[in-house]
């Protein structure tokens, strides 16, 4: 089944996603949404491969910048999300 459904992220996305990679979320705001909402971002901007990629470069910066362990990134969760 093909789906023409174009998708499309908001001024409100585009400005999230910003924060984030700049550091302006918290780990507290970080929840499960919030990381739904960025791999949803990044998919709609590229594709899956380049997701993949920019999602774990981008948590792995948040990671080192928040001074928390690598060890809690994960990476099989990383393609699921």
């Amino acid at each position: 089944m093909h789906s023409d459904t174009q998708h499309e992220i908001s001024a409100q996305d585009h400005e999230f996603r910003s924060d984030f990679e700049a550091f302006k979320v918290t780990p507290e705001q970080f929840n499960h949404a919030a990381h739904v909402r960025l791999a949803y971002i990044y998919l709609v901007e590229g594709d899956i491969d380049s997701a993949v990629q920019r999602m774990r470069e981008s948590l792995l910066a948040f990671l080192k910048h928040h001074g928390i362990p690598p060890g809690k990134y994960h990476e099989t969760l990383t393609h699921a999300w």
